[in-house]
C-alpha cells in the first residue's frame, strides 16, 4: 500500500531502526531538495539526531515505483501534498516477499503482485497542535482496535488490544538479501539453519544499507476524527474509505545491532518510557504534515554503561507492554533446522519485567520460560533485569536449537511452507 502527504497535522508513530547508507535511494530526478543525507557515525555519536535525518529521508516523496521502486524524488520538498513517502515504495512483505504459497518472490522492481493504494500527503492546511481536549474528544487507537480493520494489509497493520504488529515493507538491501538467501519461506528457513548447523552457511547478517519499517493505520470513520485532524496525517484511501497513519517502525543495520529510534505523533498518549530527543524536530518539517511528530527515543545498545537494560517502546506499537526494549525482544527472532519456533517475545518481556500480565505472564508462566534462576529464591523479584539476551534462550539441552535472524521478526513471522520444490540454488 502507498500513503500520500495529507496535511501538517499531529498523529503517526514512527519507531525506527536504522541499516543502511541506502536510506535515502541515489534520486533519479533532477533538483535540490534531498538535503538532508543521515550520516552512519552519528547512529552512535549523535543518535537523536541521526533519527531525525532517517525520517526525513524516509519520508521524502518518492517517485513513481513503476519507474524505480525506493527512490526520492529530489525536485520536491519533503510534505509536497500528493506525494508518497520513499518507504511506502519498498516491497511489502505481506503480498510482496513472503508469498502465501512459499515461493520465490520476484526481481526487487516488479509491481505486479497485490499491494494496496499508498498514502499521501494532504492538501495544505493550517493547523495548529492538538489540544489536551481535543485529545479527550479522540478515541484512542486502544478504544478503537476492535473495529479498525484497514483492508490493505489487515494481517499487519490493525492494533487489536496487544501489542506487536505492523504493516512491513523492506528496502532493496533487506529484500534481495532475503531472496538470495532463499529465507522467504519456512522451509527454506530450515534448510538454511541446517546449513548453518553442518557449516555451510555463516549466520544469517544483513548487509549494512538494509532497512525493514512497519507501519500501522487508524480508520477515521470509526475515530470520528474531525476533517481538519485528518489533514494532519499522512493518509491513504481505500475502498472509498479513509485512514490516517499512526505508527511506523523502521530498523536498519546502521551498527551491528542495529539503529532503534521512535516517533509518534504529539497526540498519542504519554509514554513514560521515552528517551530524551536531544536534537530537536528539524526545522525543514515546518509547515508540512511531519511537523506533529516526535521522537520519542533511540536505542542503539543492549544495556546502558552501568549494566541496567535499556527501554525503547512506542504506546501503540507496545501497548501493554510498553516497559520493553525494541533490541532484546528482536535479538530472539530466530529460526530452526527442524521448523520449531522460540518464544522470544515472552522471553525478553519475562527476562525485563518478571512478569507481564496484558500478556497473560504470570508468575509460573515467566518462571518456566525464563527459569526459576532468574529469580530470588521464593521471591517473584527478578534477580537481573535482563536487556542482554540469555544464550540458554537458544539452547536445549546445552545445545543450540534456534538460530538468530539478525533482528529480523519478519523472517520466522512471516515465512510460510512451500507448496512447489524451491530453486537449486536454495537446497544448500
Amino acid at each position: 500500500m502507498r500513503r500520500r502527504v495529507m496535511g501538517l497535522g499531529t498523529g503517526l508513530l514512527v519507531c525506527v531502526l536504522l541499516l543502511s547508507d541506502e536510506t535515502n535511494a541515489q534520486p533519479a530526478t533532477a533538483g535540490g531538495y534531498c538535503k538532508v543525507v543521515p550520516s552512519r557515525a552519528d547512529a552512535v555519536d549523535w543518535p537523536s539526531k541521526h533519527a531525525w535525518e532517517l525520517f526525513i529521508a524516509l519520508n521524502h516523496p518518492a517517485i513513481d515505483e513503476n519507474i524505480e521502486r525506493g527512490v526520492a524524488d529530489c525536485s520536491k520538498p519533503i510534505g509536497t501534498p500528493g506525494t508518497t513517502a520513499v518507504w511506502e515504495t519498498w516491497r511489502n512483505a505481506s503480498t510482496e516477499v513472503y508469498l502465501a504459497d512459499g515461493a520465490e518472490p520476484p526481481d526487487w522492481s516488479d509491481t505486479s503482485l497485490p499491494d494496496a493504494k499508498p498514502g499521501t500527503v494532504p492538501e495544505i492546511h493550517t493547523f495548529e497542535l492538538a489540544t489536551a481536549a481535543d485529545r479527550k474528544r479522540q478515541l484512542s487507537f486502544h478504544d478503537s482496535a476492535s473495529r479498525f480493520h484497514p483492508a490493505f494489509s489487515p494481517e499487519d497493520g490493525v492494533f487489536r488490544d496487544v501489542g506487536g504488529f505492523g504493516e512491513t515493507r523492506m528496502n532493496r538491501s533487506a529484500y534481495e538479501f532475503i531472496r538470495r538467501q532463499c529465507l522467504y519461506s519456512a522451509d527454506g528457513q530450515k534448510r538454511y539453519a541446517k546449513a548453518i548447523e553442518d557449516g555451510k552457511k555463516p549466520p544469517v547478517s544483513f548487509p549494512p544499507d538494509a532497512i525493514e519499517v512497519k507501519a500501522a493505520w487508524l480508520d477515521f470513520e470509526k475515530e470520528k476524527t474531525p476533517t481538519d485532524k485528518q489533514r494532519t496525517y499522512y493518509s491513504a484511501e481505500y475502498e472509498g474509505k479513509k485512514y490516517g497513519l499512526v505508527a511506523l517502525h523502521i530498523i536498519t543495520k546502521d551498527i551491528p545491532n542495529w539503529f532503534w529510534a521512535s516517533f509518534h505523533h504529539v497526540d498519542a498518549p504519554e509514554n513514560k518510557f521515552e528517551s530524551p530527543d536531544t536534537f530537536g524536530r528539524p526545522t525543514i518539517l515546518d509547515g508540512t504534515v511531519w511537523q506533529n511528530y516526535r521522537l520519542g527515543g533511540t536505542q542503539v545498545d543492549f544495556v546502558s554503561p552501568t549494566g541496567s537494560a535499556t527501554i525503547l517502546s512506542d504506546h501503540y506499537v507496545e501497548f501493554g507492554f510498553q516497559r520493553s526494549s525494541c533490541i532484546t525482544c528482536h535479538a530472539t527472532a530466530a529460526i530452526s533446522s527442524s521448523g520449531r519456533r522460540m518464544p522470544g517475545q515472552p522471553l525478553a518481556l519475562c527476562a525485563m519485567n518478571g512478569t507481564v500480565p496484558a500478556l497473560d505472564l504470570d508468575l509460573p508462566a515467566c518462571k518456566k520460560l525464563i527459569g526459576e534462576y532468574s529469580y530470588f529464591p521464593n521471591s517473584d523479584r527478578l534477580i537481573v533485569e535482563r536487556g542482554v539476551p540469555d544464550p540458554h534462550w537458544f539452547e536445549t539441552n546445552g545445545k543450540t536449537v534456534f538460530i538468530q535472524t539478525d533482528f529480523v521478526w519478519s523472517i520466522p513471522f512471516r515465512g510460510q511452507p512451500e507448496k512447489a520444490p524451491p530453486p537449486k540454488r536454495c537446497e544448500w
